[in-house]
């Protein structure tokens, strides 16, 4: 790459930018600036005035820093200046290169930001479709609310092995309509094992929709449960209100979490991949619109490799000597969210009983060649593969064919 360019380091609340009018030319010195309309119409200024001056078009460079470069992205895309985002990874291998200690500092890294543009042939960023974005942001915050749940039940499991021993045991799905309505109706065992079948069961068909047979069973099982136990607190402990804490926690992130996925199903409905990513064995469709969520607008990525890499299944080359580099690991340089989506997807179709499966073909080949892989390395040479079809099937058009 070459060029005038504007390199700026970002970090929060405050950013280091020098501009460049190619490399190891510079403009200006090291400026710093706060994430304030007064500091970012610095930066558009300054490159305006040198587009004034150099009579050539200029682009700002910068590393993608989490949540804190995206107030940058929409001041540059506001003001219709170019821009390239940089891998962190790139600009740290840069500095590595410059000097055996590899310093970091505010003051050296648009410098080391810029160099990495001059020696790197980079795409510049591009602005996704709203569909895409609202996706990306919906499966994101998706993810936060998976990982309060998983909180959740285990603090829900903990208190429950005070006040209801083995309740755990007593239905199918612990976290299921019918458990936690019992539960969150009647948190003492006391208090259920005076109630009738019958009362109980109106309560589980209300919220379930049962027939009553199937409610009136399910009630009887549980007031049974309660008569045999013996709780490790009082009906009026403080024991009891966490729980009832618990169980109201659980189900607010319950619920939102399928508010979450169901808007995220209604906005990819409208993108044509998602009847074919769908078509895939494994895939329904909470798996199909997180993948495509992750996966953003198929036709940057101009080759089939170029995805691959982008989700960090790429083998890791390192020859050396009689060494081959091959047979290495994955990189794990990309999308880590992806990645983990495909390698979900393969468990899936890996488990479903179907002969017209070619992931779960593959997998089998992988176990029984030779030199057999252990399952894990299995499932990441079919997330591989899968990442490669998918691409395929979203180049062309077709739904999934088993050959």
């Amino acid at each position: 790459m070459n060029g005038p360019i504007v390199s700026v380091d970002v970090s929060k609340g405050k950013s280091d930018y020098q501009a460049f009018k190619d490399l190891n030319v510079k403009f200006t010195d090291v400026r710093s600036i706060k994430h304030t309309k007064e500091g970012f119409d610095e930066i558009v200024n300054l490159v305006k005035d040198m587009e004034i001056k150099l009579e050539t078009e200029v682009c700002v460079v910068y590393e993608a820093t989490g949540v804190y470069h995206r107030v940058l992205k929409k001041v540059l895309e506001d003001n219709n200046i170019k821009q390239f985002i940089i891998n962190p990874l790139l600009s740290a291998k840069t500095r590595k290169n410059d000097s055996l200690r590899s310093p970091k500092t505010d003051k050296l890294d648009p410098k080391s930001i810029a160099k990495t543009y001059y020696n790197q042939s980079l795409h510049s960023s591009y602005k996704p479709q709203t569909t895409y974005h609202e996706l990306r942001e919906l499966s994101r915050y998706y993810e936060d609310i998976l990982v309060h749940i998983r909180k959740d039940k285990v603090a829900f499991r903990a208190q429950l092995d005070i006040v209801f021993p083995g309740y755990d045991t007593l239905f199918d799905d612990l976290y299921g309509a019918v458990s936690l309505t019992v539960i969150e109706k009647y948190p003492h065992p006391e208090l259920l094992q005076k109630k009738s079948i019958n009362t109980v069961s109106k309560i589980i068909q209300k919220k379930t929709r049962h027939r009553q047979a199937v409610s009136n069973k399910m009630a009887s099982k549980a007031i049974e449960y309660s008569k045999t136990i013996y709780s490790g607190c009082g009906k009026d402990d403080i024991d009891v209100l966490i729980l009832e804490r618990l169980i109201k926690k659980l189900n607010e992130d319950l619920n939102e979490a399928e508010r979450t996925i169901n808007e995220m199903i209604r906005l990819v409905q409208e993108l044509p991949n998602f009847i074919i990513i769908k078509s895939i064995p494994g895939i329904g469709d909470n798996l199909a619109a997180r993948i495509i969520a992750e996966l953003g607008d198929m036709t940057r990525f101009k080759k089939k490799n170029e995805l691959v890499a982008y989700a960090g299944l790429d083998p890791r080359i390192y020859e050396s000597g009689q060494k081959d580099g091959a047979h290495m690991h994955i990189t794990k340089k990309g999308n880590k969210r992806l990645r983990c989506l495909l390698y979900l997807a393969v468990t899936c179709s890996i488990r479903l009983k179907r002969d017209d499966n070619s992931i779960k073909d593959f997998y089998i080949k992988k176990m029984q060649q030779s030199n057999p892989m252990c399952s894990k390395a299995a499932k990441t040479a079919c997330a591989s593969k899968l990442v490669r079809i998918i691409y395929s099937m979203c180049k062309t058009g077709e739904l999934y064919q088993y050959k």
